[in-house]
């Protein structure tokens, strides 16, 4: 099924009037808006090439550090501080009371070409550096601005769907970029991943620059966020698992190479593995979310992740063995993350961009948080170590949430702005 036709076959309930929070009508128009529809698809090809410029960094790793001349290690202290990024997105929110959502992803795409541009060009670890930190700063800033601007027009019952659509890209870009960048490095240099991710992201730009219209506000009106119980416990449980998923994430690459003797090349057709467990756990979403409800969808994710951790341990040296792990481990944490987004965008009507930068918060400070001790977790223990530290990060992360309510058993609500 085309990305079009899923768009078009989803019930949207959304009755629209500017500027208040109004409830869904009992009677509906069953097509998709052609507002939100168009969005959708402008999205999909902004966020595959903003998610390449992240992504790329992952399974080549050394082959960059070695480009560079610098030790594997100050990279990935170099990616740990791009994964603060999200830290900026309190910013955002405010700014996006002022401002509008489409101008800030409209900059933060630019913000990523541009940062993928300078490492591409980079001749030493400082430049690259600035590169790789502003994408990571840009990302966020984009998935903070398109997450709230679906929040307020599509109803919660299903938004699982359509969060899940914009996460796919999060698979898409990495089938993208990875396998070909790999032969692209064995053809040219370490460079070459930059370039193509650079490409992707200034064509993503020129989507958002068509496919959204103007959302620029009257006036400037300012949503306070009150930090209840509820919602700093989930935020706690997002920083938890965000860091258990960051300490393979990290080492996987070096894994790879070492104990199954991979090279840059191997390892990027391994990722076509990733690529399939990953779409099927956001598949998942898309499909079945927003019938069985999303708290229950990020239990599952979390409990399948334990399982996966666990079993890291259990690999060796087979890399069949390592193939079925890293896929059930791949699954789980994407049924997590697409279905928290969705989830955390209903926790606080009243104020969803200050909220979900709060959320992008949480998964920023935890994946920084992964990405400082997965080295040092991986040299003194391996895989195993790496993964009894990542269980035992999705338990605490699990019992924290089993006293939020679910927003689906409330009467749902959506907004426009």
């Amino acid at each position: 099924m085309t990305l079009v036709t899923e768009v078009k076959a989803m019930e949207c309930r959304l009755h629209r009037k500017r500027g208040h929070v109004v409830r869904r009508p009992s009677s509906y128009d069953p097509a998709m808006s052609p507002e939100v529809r168009r969005a959708l698809i402008a999205v999909f090809v902004a966020r595959t090439g903003a998610n390449g410029g992240l992504r790329i960094v992952y399974p080549f790793l050394p082959a960059i550090a070695r480009g560079l001349g610098v030790p594997i290690g100050a990279l990935a202290s170099l990616v740990a501080l791009r994964n603060l990024g999200g830290v900026t997105t309190p910013i955002v929110a405010r700014a996006a009371e002022a401002w509008g959502r489409r101008r800030l992803m409209l900059a933060a795409m630019m913000s990523i070409t541009v940062g993928c541009a300078l490492s591409a060009g980079a001749s030493s670890l400082m430049i690259a550096g600035v590169g790789i930190v502003l994408v990571g700063i840009a990302k966020p800033t984009f998935d903070v601005s398109m997450q709230s601007w679906f929040s307020d027009r599509v109803p919660y019952q299903e938004r699982g769907r359509v969060f899940g659509i914009t996460e796919l890209t999060w698979s898409v870009a990495l089938l993208a970029t990875v396998p070909l960048s790999g032969l692209l490095i064995e053809l040219t240099s370490w460079r070459a991943p930059f370039v193509l991710t650079a490409i992707f992201a200034a064509i993503g730009t020129v989507a958002i620059f068509l496919g959204i219209s103007s959302d620029v506000p009257h006036h400037h009106v300012a949503r306070p966020l009150e930090m209840t119980g509820p919602r700093a416990r989930m935020l706690a449980s997002v920083l938890l698992w965000s860091a258990a998923a960051e300490i393979p994430f990290i080492v996987y690459g070096r894994w790879l190479e070492e104990v199954f003797g991979l090279s840059v090349t191997g390892i990027g057709l391994f990722t076509v593995v990733v690529v399939v467990a990953e779409l099927a756990g956001e598949g998942l979403v898309v499909a079945t979310a927003d019938r069985l409800g999303l708290k229950l969808m990020i239990y599952s994710g979390l409990a399948v992740s334990i399982l996966a951790y666990l079993s890291f341990a259990a690999v060796g040296a087979s890399l069949a063995l390592a193939l079925c792990v890293v896929s059930l481990w791949i699954v789980a944490f994407e049924v997590t993350i697409v279905a928290t987004i969705p989830f955390v965008s209903e926790l606080a009507v009243e104020s969803r961009d200050r909220l979900l930068s709060l959320l992008s918060v949480a998964i920023a400070l935890g994946r920084g948080g992964g990405a400082v001790v997965a080295l040092a977790l991986y040299e003194s223990g391996g895989m195993t170590l790496a993964g009894l530290s990542s269980a035992g990060l999705a338990v605490l992360s699990g019992l924290l949430i089993v006293r939020i309510e679910d927003p689906q058993s409330r009467e749902p609500s959506v907004s426009t702005k």
